[in-house]
């Protein structure tokens, strides 16, 4: 398990993806601090690559610094600044050895799901919660308290009334996921979700709902479904074009969930709509690589986790 943070443990920021400014880690800095912890990063955190847009720095130089941090003994947990795209392009060139002796939480969520399926792959659990930079909304007091709550040891569990399109049943598994994009460009990959009875979680934005579906059948004609025991969708925000969406601006897009439902009504398993997390301001946290109950019965959605 990763380590649990007491007072003074000191959390690093790191880049792998999308380029990050310096007062987009403001807040997270004075979170950090307000709860008694250490924020630490390095001033080549805000290199730039390739028209200063797109990456926090090349390959080369995010690559170090990620690894620097996996292997630092002195960094009790890693908040990952930003997604956006890049992960992918050093997840394979990474070395866990080291970090596997002694795991600390991984946070963050978007193209982070590279190393939330990566880790989880090897039984590490991960924290699929707010990055650092924040989107330019609305945060709930969920969002951080539950960042917290797991941060510190204490064990998460969620309760919710159940809407009319959730599926009922009732399934134990490992809980997996992320970012649907990501999970299906994964695809025939070492990072491809690996194991059975999973319960599988998925978010996603900005995406067309073509593509949508063209992504959920990729992942039932890989077998993925085939070892799913329940699913869980959180938020689909400004799906497809803001000329053919009338609900552009929802956290959780009507038509999205029809697609998603199209693939799994028939798999009998519990699945639940519009959990609150992903590209959201009520992103709450998920341990991911760990066992958990899941149900979903005729009033209320239960999650929780085992161990």
């Amino acid at each position: 398990m990763p380590k649990t943070l007491k007072p003074n443990s000191k959390i690093g920021i790191v880049a792998p993806a999308g380029r990050i400014f310096r007062h987009e880690l403001d807040f997270a800095i004075d979170w950090i601090e307000q709860n008694h912890w250490q924020a630490g990063y390095s001033e080549e955190l805000f290199r730039e690559h390739n028209f200063g847009y797109f990456y926090a720095g090349h390959d080369e130089h995010r690559l170090k610094l990620v690894q620097e941090a996996l292997n630092n003994p002195d960094l009790d947990a890693i908040w990952f600044a930003r997604g956006g795209y890049g992960s992918v392009r050093l997840i394979d060139q990474l070395d866990f050895t080291e970090f596997k002796k002694n795991p600390k939480w991984l946070i963050g969520y978007s193209d982070i799901t590279v190393f939330h399926n990566h880790l989880n792959n090897l039984n590490i659990p991960t924290l699929h919660a707010v990055t650092a930079k924040q989107l330019n909304t609305d945060y709930s007091n969920e969002t951080y308290e539950t960042l917290y709550q797991v941060l510190v040891g204490e064990k998460l569990s969620y309760e919710f009334q159940k809407s009319a399109n959730d599926l009922p049943g009732k399934a134990e598994g490992k809980l997996v996921g992320g970012n649907l994009s990501m999970l299906y460009s994964q695809l025939g990959s070492e990072t491809m979700l690996s194991g059975d009875d999973l319960i599988l979680f998925i978010e996603d934005w900005q995406e067309n709902w073509y593509h949508l579906d063209r992504m959920m059948m990729a992942l039932k004609r890989s077998g993925l479904f085939e070892r799913v025991k329940g699913v869980i969708v959180g938020s689909f925000t400004k799906m497809d074009t803001r000329e053919e969406n009338p609900n552009y601006e929802s956290d959780f897009d009507g038509i999205s969930n029809q697609i998603i439902e199209s693939f799994v009504d028939d798999l009998k398993i519990p699945v639940v709509f519009n959990f609150p997390a992903g590209h959201i301001g009520d992103n709450r946290a998920l341990v991911l690589g760990k066992q958990v109950s899941f149900e979903v019965n005729d009033k209320e959605v239960l999650l929780e986790w085992l161990d």
